[in-house]
Protein backbone atom coordinates (compact mmCIF):
# COMPACT_ATOMS: atom_id res chain seq x y z
CA UNK A 1 0.00 0.00 0.00
CA UNK A 2 3.17 2.43 0.32
CA UNK A 3 3.42 3.05 -2.92
CA UNK A 4 -0.03 4.37 -3.80
CA UNK A 5 -0.17 6.52 -0.74
CA UNK A 6 3.30 8.08 -2.13
CA UNK A 7 0.93 9.67 -4.69
CA UNK A 8 0.48 13.37 -4.24
CA UNK A 9 -3.24 13.35 -4.84
CA UNK A 10 -3.05 16.90 -5.66
CA UNK A 11 -1.10 16.16 -8.49
CA UNK A 12 -3.48 13.13 -9.66
CA UNK A 13 -6.79 12.34 -8.75
CA UNK A 14 -8.08 9.29 -10.73
CA UNK A 15 -6.34 5.54 -10.54
CA UNK A 16 -3.97 4.27 -13.38
CA UNK A 17 -3.50 0.72 -14.36
CA UNK A 18 -0.75 0.39 -11.67
CA UNK A 19 -2.92 0.91 -9.02
CA UNK A 20 -4.90 -2.32 -9.89
CA UNK A 21 -1.69 -3.87 -7.98
CA UNK A 22 -2.52 -3.06 -4.60
CA UNK A 23 -6.03 -4.33 -4.67
CA UNK A 24 -6.29 -7.74 -2.27
CA UNK A 25 -5.67 -11.41 -3.83
CA UNK A 26 -9.45 -11.79 -2.65
CA UNK A 27 -11.04 -8.70 -4.76
CA UNK A 28 -12.69 -9.29 -7.63
CA UNK A 29 -10.80 -8.79 -11.01
CA UNK A 30 -10.92 -5.11 -11.82
CA UNK A 31 -9.84 -2.98 -14.52
CA UNK A 32 -10.00 0.66 -15.21
CA UNK A 33 -12.43 3.07 -16.62
CA UNK A 34 -12.32 6.87 -16.85
CA UNK A 35 -9.91 6.76 -13.81
CA UNK A 36 -12.16 4.51 -11.65
CA UNK A 37 -11.58 1.45 -10.22
CA UNK A 38 -14.36 -0.81 -11.78
CA UNK A 39 -14.95 -4.94 -11.75
CA UNK A 40 -13.92 -6.33 -15.21
CA UNK A 41 -16.80 -8.01 -15.60
CA UNK A 42 -19.09 -5.11 -15.59
CA UNK A 43 -21.08 -5.79 -12.08
CA UNK A 44 -21.08 -3.38 -9.78
CA UNK A 45 -18.52 -3.36 -6.74
CA UNK A 46 -20.28 -4.61 -3.48
CA UNK A 47 -19.62 -2.77 -0.07
CA UNK A 48 -18.52 -6.08 0.67
CA UNK A 49 -15.74 -5.90 -1.78
CA UNK A 50 -15.07 -2.28 -0.50
CA UNK A 51 -14.73 -3.93 2.68
CA UNK A 52 -12.04 -5.72 1.87
CA UNK A 53 -9.76 -2.88 1.10
CA UNK A 54 -7.17 -1.67 3.65
CA UNK A 55 -8.23 1.03 5.57
CA UNK A 56 -5.37 3.18 3.73
CA UNK A 57 -6.66 2.57 0.71
CA UNK A 58 -7.57 5.88 -0.94
CA UNK A 59 -10.63 5.28 -2.52
CA UNK A 60 -14.48 5.71 -2.00
CA UNK A 61 -17.18 3.63 -3.46
CA UNK A 62 -19.31 5.07 -5.34
CA UNK A 63 -23.15 4.31 -6.35
CA UNK A 64 -22.50 2.89 -9.68
CA UNK A 65 -20.32 0.17 -7.67
CA UNK A 66 -17.06 2.09 -8.96
CA UNK A 67 -13.90 2.58 -6.72
CA UNK A 68 -13.01 6.68 -6.83
CA UNK A 69 -9.89 8.19 -5.77
CA UNK A 70 -10.86 10.15 -2.57
CA UNK A 71 -8.44 13.23 -2.10
CA UNK A 72 -6.00 13.08 0.59
CA UNK A 73 -6.94 15.88 3.13
CA UNK A 74 -5.26 18.91 4.05
CA UNK A 75 -3.01 20.26 6.25
CA UNK A 76 -5.62 22.36 7.12
CA UNK A 77 -8.23 20.24 7.55
CA UNK A 78 -6.27 17.72 9.81
CA UNK A 79 -5.39 20.83 11.64
CA UNK A 80 -8.81 21.66 12.19
CA UNK A 81 -9.61 18.07 13.21
CA UNK A 82 -7.15 17.53 15.24
CA UNK A 83 -8.00 21.12 17.18
CA UNK A 84 -11.77 20.20 17.58
CA UNK A 85 -11.14 16.42 19.10
CA UNK A 86 -8.41 17.69 21.61
CA UNK A 87 -10.79 20.63 23.00
CA UNK A 88 -13.79 17.86 23.43
CA UNK A 89 -11.51 15.24 24.58
CA UNK A 90 -10.06 18.13 27.32
CA UNK A 91 -13.38 18.91 28.30
CA UNK A 92 -14.59 14.79 28.41
CA UNK A 93 -11.42 15.17 30.83
CA UNK A 94 -12.40 17.39 33.29
CA UNK A 95 -16.06 15.75 33.05
CA UNK A 96 -16.25 12.20 32.12
CA UNK A 97 -18.78 10.70 30.30
CA UNK A 98 -19.28 9.97 26.42
CA UNK A 99 -16.48 8.85 23.78
CA UNK A 100 -14.94 11.46 20.70
CA UNK A 101 -14.12 9.27 18.07
CA UNK A 102 -12.63 9.89 14.44
CA UNK A 103 -13.05 8.03 11.34
CA UNK A 104 -15.73 5.58 12.35
CA UNK A 105 -18.26 4.27 9.59
CA UNK A 106 -21.74 4.63 10.21
CA UNK A 107 -23.78 1.51 9.10
CA UNK A 108 -27.16 2.87 9.60
CA UNK A 109 -30.19 0.69 7.94
CA UNK A 110 -31.67 2.54 5.13
CA UNK A 111 -28.67 5.02 4.53
CA UNK A 112 -24.65 4.40 2.64
CA UNK A 113 -22.34 3.94 4.81
CA UNK A 114 -20.52 7.13 5.61
CA UNK A 115 -17.57 8.37 7.68
CA UNK A 116 -17.66 11.96 9.50
CA UNK A 117 -15.02 13.64 10.95
CA UNK A 118 -15.68 13.43 13.99
CA UNK A 119 -18.44 11.62 16.01
CA UNK A 120 -19.29 11.65 19.75
CA UNK A 121 -21.51 8.84 21.84
CA UNK A 122 -22.78 9.81 24.87
CA UNK A 123 -22.67 6.15 25.82
CA UNK A 124 -21.10 4.07 22.52
CA UNK A 125 -21.77 0.24 22.09
CA UNK A 126 -19.35 -1.90 24.00
CA UNK A 127 -18.87 -4.27 21.33
CA UNK A 128 -18.07 -1.25 19.21
CA UNK A 129 -15.03 -0.34 20.81
CA UNK A 130 -12.24 -0.90 18.40
CA UNK A 131 -13.94 -1.36 15.14
CA UNK A 132 -13.61 0.76 12.60
CA UNK A 133 -17.71 0.42 12.01
CA UNK A 134 -20.62 1.17 13.92
CA UNK A 135 -24.33 1.08 13.24
CA UNK A 136 -25.04 2.95 16.18
CA UNK A 137 -26.35 6.71 15.65
CA UNK A 138 -24.11 9.68 17.25
CA UNK A 139 -25.27 12.12 20.10
CA UNK A 140 -23.22 14.27 17.67
CA UNK A 141 -21.65 14.34 14.48
CA UNK A 142 -19.56 16.76 12.91
CA UNK A 143 -17.64 17.89 9.23
CA UNK A 144 -15.37 19.98 8.40
CA UNK A 145 -15.74 20.79 5.28
CA UNK A 146 -13.52 20.95 1.80
CA UNK A 147 -13.82 21.98 -1.22
CA UNK A 148 -13.81 18.23 -2.01
CA UNK A 149 -17.16 17.76 -0.08
CA UNK A 150 -19.52 18.04 -3.69
CA UNK A 151 -20.80 15.11 -5.60
CA UNK A 152 -23.75 12.44 -4.89
CA UNK A 153 -21.51 11.03 -2.07
CA UNK A 154 -21.70 13.98 -0.36
CA UNK A 155 -25.43 14.17 -0.75
CA UNK A 156 -26.19 11.20 0.88
CA UNK A 157 -24.24 11.86 3.71
CA UNK A 158 -26.29 15.55 4.49
CA UNK A 159 -29.40 13.29 3.68
CA UNK A 160 -27.90 10.88 6.81
CA UNK A 161 -27.12 13.63 9.07
CA UNK A 162 -30.74 15.91 8.28
CA UNK A 163 -32.59 12.77 9.10
CA UNK A 164 -31.29 10.16 11.82
CA UNK A 165 -28.68 12.40 13.56
CA UNK A 166 -29.74 14.47 16.75
CA UNK A 167 -27.16 16.93 16.54
CA UNK A 168 -24.79 18.31 13.57
CA UNK A 169 -22.04 20.51 13.23
CA UNK A 170 -20.58 21.53 10.23
CA UNK A 171 -17.54 23.65 10.10
CA UNK A 172 -17.66 25.63 7.02
CA UNK A 173 -14.54 26.98 4.53
CA UNK A 174 -14.88 30.38 5.99
CA UNK A 175 -14.45 29.54 9.81
CA UNK A 176 -17.99 29.51 10.52
CA UNK A 177 -19.92 26.77 12.14
CA UNK A 178 -23.56 25.87 11.05
CA UNK A 179 -25.86 23.96 14.04
CA UNK A 180 -28.12 21.40 12.93
CA UNK A 181 -30.38 20.06 15.90
CA UNK A 182 -33.55 17.95 15.71
CA UNK A 183 -36.90 19.78 16.10
CA UNK A 184 -34.73 23.69 16.21
CA UNK A 185 -34.05 25.76 13.06
CA UNK A 186 -30.44 26.13 12.03
CA UNK A 187 -27.84 28.60 13.69
CA UNK A 188 -24.30 29.91 12.63
CA UNK A 189 -21.70 30.92 14.52
CA UNK A 190 -18.66 33.04 13.25
CA UNK A 191 -15.00 32.77 14.13
CA UNK A 192 -15.08 35.22 17.23
CA UNK A 193 -18.31 33.75 18.50
CA UNK A 194 -19.59 31.82 20.84
CA UNK A 195 -21.69 28.74 20.70
CA UNK A 196 -22.64 25.95 23.14
CA UNK A 197 -24.48 22.18 23.20
CA UNK A 198 -26.58 20.63 25.91
CA UNK A 199 -23.63 17.42 25.46
CA UNK A 200 -20.92 19.48 27.18
CA UNK A 201 -23.08 21.62 30.00
CA UNK A 202 -20.97 24.67 30.68
CA UNK A 203 -18.42 24.76 27.31
CA UNK A 204 -18.68 27.74 25.25
CA UNK A 205 -16.90 27.35 22.15
CA UNK A 206 -15.29 29.54 19.64
CA UNK A 207 -15.36 28.00 15.69
CA UNK A 208 -11.73 29.81 15.42
CA UNK A 209 -10.31 27.43 18.35
CA UNK A 210 -10.09 24.24 15.80
CA UNK A 211 -7.75 26.20 13.46
CA UNK A 212 -6.07 28.23 16.24
CA UNK A 213 -5.93 25.80 19.54
CA UNK A 214 -6.19 27.83 22.82
CA UNK A 215 -3.29 26.53 25.07
CA UNK A 216 -4.74 28.23 28.18
CA UNK A 217 -7.90 25.94 28.14
CA UNK A 218 -5.61 23.09 29.39
CA UNK A 219 -5.77 25.17 32.59
CA UNK A 220 -9.41 25.01 33.25
CA UNK A 221 -9.84 21.58 35.30
CA UNK A 222 -13.85 22.31 35.48
CA UNK A 223 -16.62 23.87 33.47
CA UNK A 224 -19.54 23.31 35.35
CA UNK A 225 -21.80 24.41 37.86
CA UNK A 226 -18.60 26.89 37.88
CA UNK A 227 -15.51 27.28 35.91
CA UNK A 228 -11.71 26.88 37.89
CA UNK A 229 -8.54 27.53 36.56
CA UNK A 230 -5.06 26.19 37.51
CA UNK A 231 -2.66 28.69 38.03
CA UNK A 232 0.77 27.95 36.30
CA UNK A 233 3.55 29.07 38.11
CA UNK A 234 5.85 28.50 35.10
CA UNK A 235 4.03 30.81 32.71
CA UNK A 236 2.07 33.65 34.75
CA UNK A 237 1.04 34.86 30.72
CA UNK A 238 -0.89 32.11 30.64
CA UNK A 239 -2.75 32.00 33.67
CA UNK A 240 -3.64 35.38 32.43
CA UNK A 241 -5.14 33.59 29.26
CA UNK A 242 -6.48 31.45 31.40
CA UNK A 243 -8.23 33.74 33.59
CA UNK A 244 -9.82 35.59 30.06
CA UNK A 245 -10.72 32.96 28.68
CA UNK A 246 -12.86 31.48 31.67
CA UNK A 247 -14.59 34.61 31.48
CA UNK A 248 -15.48 34.76 28.34
CA UNK A 249 -16.92 31.32 28.67
CA UNK A 250 -18.69 32.76 31.99
CA UNK A 251 -20.42 35.42 30.64
CA UNK A 252 -21.66 33.40 27.73
CA UNK A 253 -23.49 31.62 29.80
CA UNK A 254 -24.45 34.54 31.86
CA UNK A 255 -22.91 34.31 34.97
CA UNK A 256 -21.00 36.82 36.53
CA UNK A 257 -17.56 37.07 36.05
CA UNK A 258 -16.84 36.30 39.49
CA UNK A 259 -18.23 32.42 39.21
CA UNK A 260 -14.29 32.25 37.58
CA UNK A 261 -12.14 31.07 40.54
CA UNK A 262 -8.41 30.28 40.70
CA UNK A 263 -7.09 27.28 42.25
CA UNK A 264 -3.70 26.48 43.11
CA UNK A 265 -1.49 24.00 41.46
CA UNK A 266 -1.27 20.73 43.42
CA UNK A 267 2.55 20.13 43.18
CA UNK A 268 4.73 23.31 44.08
CA UNK A 269 7.62 23.73 42.26
CA UNK A 270 10.69 21.68 43.36
CA UNK A 271 12.95 24.07 45.46
CA UNK A 272 9.95 26.67 45.98
CA UNK A 273 9.17 26.86 49.85
CA UNK A 274 5.31 26.67 50.91
CA UNK A 275 3.38 30.20 51.12
CA UNK A 276 3.41 31.51 54.76
CA UNK A 277 -0.05 33.42 55.89
CA UNK A 278 0.75 36.64 57.19
CA UNK A 279 -2.40 36.34 59.68
CA UNK A 280 -2.26 35.81 63.07
CA UNK A 281 -2.23 32.11 63.88
CA UNK A 282 -5.66 32.75 66.14
CA UNK A 283 -7.46 33.94 62.74
CA UNK A 284 -6.28 31.39 60.61
CA UNK A 285 -7.12 28.54 62.66
CA UNK A 286 -10.78 30.40 62.69
CA UNK A 287 -10.48 30.00 58.84
CA UNK A 288 -8.94 27.19 57.99
CA UNK A 289 -9.09 27.72 54.11
CA UNK A 290 -7.58 30.62 54.03
CA UNK A 291 -4.22 30.48 53.40
CA UNK A 292 -4.85 28.84 50.09
CA UNK A 293 -7.13 32.00 49.10
CA UNK A 294 -6.14 34.45 46.15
Amino acid sequence: MSGLLDVSHEERLTFTEQDLAYLPESFPRCVIRAGRIARADGLPLKWEDYQLLEEDFPAVLTKTGELEMAPAPTDTHEKSNNGLVRLLGHYLSCHPGGEVITNRELHIAGYRPAVPDVVFFRHPKAESHGKSFTDQIPDLTVEILSPSNKGEEWEDKLALYRQRCPEVWLFQLDGSVEIWRVSEPNTSYKPGELFSSTLFMGLGLDPAWIKSYPEEIKLIEQFTPEILVLRSRRDPGLTKKARALADRIAQHFGQASRSVQLESEIRREPGRPPRISQEPRARRQENPGREHER
